[in-house]
């Protein structure tokens, strides 16, 4: 007896049945997992994305913020921004930053503390300690990698007093102005 080795086409269409199913499943889940891996690289490579450090806390936190924020307002102070031009081999600008007390009279020996970002990379904040040079003003040199928006905080710490302020300035390059103000 000479048996047929082909298979009919009723045992060809068994055979990928059998393997369509499962086969299908192994494709959808697959798929999923190359997405969700590429949702989760897109997310934690992206420089724009940040979030506030020590946000929890600073919620749980909240009553001594809102006590700070109202001392700051008994208190009265001032703080003005101003940049110089850049300068040396990074083009670092000179940060000027004048404190008054709530009549405008300048006020010496203060330790501030500056944090500064950009609104555009809010994860790429840079510390300074400013330095007094007398009559309320205080200076550091900073290097603004980024033009816009920025965001500066400070915290100020004159005996026994502490005042916090934030302020959001444009910062460019000397004689270019925000392009809807041109």
């Amino acid at each position: 007896m000479n048996e047929n080795s082909e298979a009919t086409p009723n045992e060809q269409a068994g055979t990928w049945q059998a393997y369509f199913w499962p086969g299908f499943i192994i494709v959808l889940l697959s798929g999923q997992a190359i997405l969700l891996s590429g949702m989760v690289y897109i997310a934690t490579s992206d420089l724009s994305f940040a979030v506030e450090p020590d946000y929890y806390q600073k919620g749980l936190n909240w009553d001594d913020i809102a006590a700070q924020q109202r001392r700051n307002t008994e208190l009265g102070w001032k703080i003005s921004l101003e940049f110089g031009d850049p300068s040396g081999p990074l083009a670092e600008r000179e940060v000027r930053c004048v404190l008054t007390d709530h009549d405008g009279a300048p006020l010496d020996g203060a330790f501030i503390d500056m944090v500064a970002f950009p609104h555009s990379r809010g994860s790429e904040r840079e510390l300074v300690m400013l330095e007094p040079e007398g009559d309320g003003v205080y200076s550091a040199d900073m290097r603004f990698q980024k033009k816009g928006l920025w965001e500066f905080r400070f915290v100020v710490r004159r005996d026994p007093e502490v005042f916090t302020h934030v302020e959001w300035t444009d910062v460019y390059p000397p004689g270019e102005s925000r392009p809807w103000r041109r």
